[in-house]
């Protein structure tokens, strides 16, 4: 399902910062500040539409478990991992608008 370019470059930077074995304190906040130390905007661009392609449902449980080791029991519970972390990343922004 990732053969999005998008989706993989989210899922490039998910295996990076947060596979579950490998996780501090702060990595969320971490994360954040990773992708907006991004000096090519179009990457940064292109993570954000992954991350919303992601969240909106072209990216499965599975493959993001296979990229961070996490282990989801249901498919709503990874889709409110994520939309917990896109808060932290874009606040309210709906991610249906960073799709185009």
């Amino acid at each position: 399902m990732a053969n999005d370019e998008d989706v993989e470059v989210f899922l490039d930077f998910a295996a990076t910062m947060m596979n579950i074995n490998a996780l501090g304190r702060d990595w969320e906040t971490e994360f954040v500040e990773a992708v907006s130390r991004v000096r090519i905007p179009e990457r940064r661009e292109s993570f954000r539409r992954g991350f919303a392609k992601s969240l909106t449902g072209r990216l499965t449980p599975e493959e993001f478990e296979r990229h961070t080791d996490w282990d989801f029991d249901t498919d709503e519970e990874f889709r409110q991992e994520l939309t917990v972390l896109w808060r932290r990343f874009y606040g309210d922004a709906d991610p249906r608008d960073s799709l185009t």
